[in-house]
């Protein structure tokens, strides 16, 4: 950003500069003619002036009288004296020089008569001569001529001018690169900012904001840099909500699909799996509140697992008990199978947890789950208040979920008739009858998932 800052900053200087150089050398050839013209009036006044003296003293040297000769030598130097005045002399009738500035003209042919005022060059000087007619009694007797050097009297002027405009030059030019880097620290600015905001986001700072001072093309930039940091915001804040609670595959849907809240609340068939531990509080008892701890973590690690791996969403855990969904908040159609099945890997993992319990620690305490599996319509969202909110399922599956979970024996799994049509093709259950479920006037078909091993096995159903 320096460098851009320092190249505009030089640009704007040295058009500033250019263009001023440009007009003093416009200005100082105006003035160069305006001078030399007003200097060829002054030329032509003092011709006059000196013809007005000298046409009597002229008259006088044609009668050959005793002291012409001198006032008209007077008369020339008087003449001579003003400033940048190199010649002065007077012709007679005959053009030869009568009286001059310098002797040896005298008797000699005088220059040629110009029209008007005229410079010419003499060497280093520019001379500009002016002619003027000696007349007497309306009859001409000779001319009047006064040369005047313009390098003296106009270079002087013009050299002075020139300095004064070279340091206003630079001061412009100072001036230029001081606004030079003002603007462009006006119009920088914003994008070093910009470019800040850029770098903290790509630490991880989501909090980082650019607030718009303007509302040009960099203006809508930052906005759009703040909409960017608004949504990766969202996202992040969607990643920690959701993070332990579902797994990657469920995530990653819910960060990479459209743009819809996904939090907000929405109505969809799920299956709902509430897994418990069995005869959980005989077994806690006589146990230091860190082993419970440790216990509800082991076992509560085991149960997760094998939940999240199946693409379902944990819920909350109730005291010793667990709360789950499948096909939601992303949408799975084969939801009902992978609740079956990630009870069956429940299953499965806290006999083998066991096993290693018994072999590794005689006085280990084994622990039982048992499970209940419903498929059914419910609402699914944030609920709560501002301050804190839960995104979870509600409605009469979850109850009934619950209910079949309180009726499990240790180790096993219940499911409603709603989820044994959707998984009998795959999945090997066992009618156990109807119950009636607190809550609910008609009775229930409860089925029992047998062990793995049973036919059925991995196949997925069809998802019906």
């Amino acid at each position: 950003m320096r460098s851009l800052q320092l190249k505009f900053s030089a640009l704007l200087a040295s058009l500033l500069l250019a263009g001023f150089v440009g007009l003093a050398l416009i200005a100082t050839r105006h003035e160069r003619s305006a001078l030399e013209v007003e200097i060829g009036k002054r030329a032509r006044a003092l011709a006059d002036n000196l013809a007005g003296a000298a046409k009597e003293p002229l008259l006088g040297v044609e009668q050959r009288e005793f002291d012409a000769e001198l006032v008209l030598e007077r008369i020339v130097a008087e003449a001579g004296d003003g400033e940048g005045v190199v010649a002065a002399r007077i012709l007679g009738r005959s053009q030869e020089v009568v009286a001059s500035l310098h002797p040896e003209e005298q008797g000699q042919p005088g220059p040629a008569q110009p029209e008007g005022a005229a410079a010419r060059a003499s060497g280093r000087a520019r001379i500009l001569r002016a002619d003027a007619p000696i007349v007497y009694s309306g009859v001409p007797i000779g001319t009047a001529q006064i040369e005047l050097d313009l390098r003296v009297l106009v270079d002087p002027v013009v050299e002075s001018n020139t300095l004064t405009l070279g340091l206003a030059a630079a001061v412009v030019a100072a001036l230029g690169l001081a606004a030079g880097f003002g603007f462009t620290a006006f119009l920088v600015g914003p994008l070093r900012r910009l470019r800040a905001g850029v770098e903290a986001l790509s630490r991880g700072d989501l909090e980082m904001r650019v607030p718009p001072t303007s509302r040009d093309e960099v203006g809508e930039l930052t906005r759009a840099f703040n909409q960017m940091g608004d949504s990766l915001l969202q996202k992040q804040r969607i990643q920690n909500a959701f993070g332990r609670y579902v797994n990657d595959y469920v995530l990653n849907r819910l960060l990479e699909g459209p743009e819809d809240d996904p939090t907000a609340g929405m109505e969809r068939e799920i299956t709902i799996l509430f897994a418990d531990i069995r005869r959980f509080t005989r077994l806690s008892e006589g146990m230091k509140a860190n082993d419970v701890v440790r216990l509800l973590n082991e076992i509560f690690q085991l149960v997760s697992d094998a939940i999240l791996e199946r693409g379902g969403t944990i819920d909350k855990f109730i005291g010793d008990s667990v709360m789950a969904y499948f096909g939601a908040p992303v949408s799975q159609t084969d939801h009902p199978w992978r609740a079956v099945e990630a009870a069956r890997d429940i299953t499965r993992v806290m006999q083998e947890r066991n096993r290693r319990a018994r072999a590794g620690k005689p006085d280990a305490v084994p622990v039982e789950i048992g499970i209940g599996i419903h498929t059914g319509v419910v609402v699914v969202g944030n609920i709560g208040s501002d301050r804190r909110t839960d995104f979870t399922a509600i409605g009469d599956a979850v109850n009934v979920a619950h209910r079949l979970e309180k009726l499990a024996l240790p180790g096993q799994t219940l499911v409603s008739e709603a989820v044994q049509r959707r998984v009998r093709t795959g999945v090997r259950l066992r009618f156990e009858g109807e119950r009636q479920l607190s809550g609910r006037e008609e009775p229930v078909h409860v089925y029992s998932v047998q062990p793995e091993g049973s036919e059925g096995g991995e196949r997925r159903p069809d998802a019906g």
